[in-house]
């Protein structure tokens, strides 16, 4: 009998694919947001 197809086949493509993408996204775009706009708007009249 012929020796095993197992020794055969290429290595698991595992090991072939690229690292993980996550390091290439940018980053979270929360950060990238403007601040909250309670903050722009004016102080509260009850002072002035």
């Amino acid at each position: 009998q012929p020796k095993p197809v197992e020794q055969e086949k290429p290595k698991p493509v595992e090991e072939e694919k690229p690292e993980p993408i996550e390091e290439e996204k940018p980053k979270p775009v929360e950060q990238e947001q403007p601040k909250p706009v309670e903050e722009e708007k004016p102080k509260p009249v009850q002072e002035e």
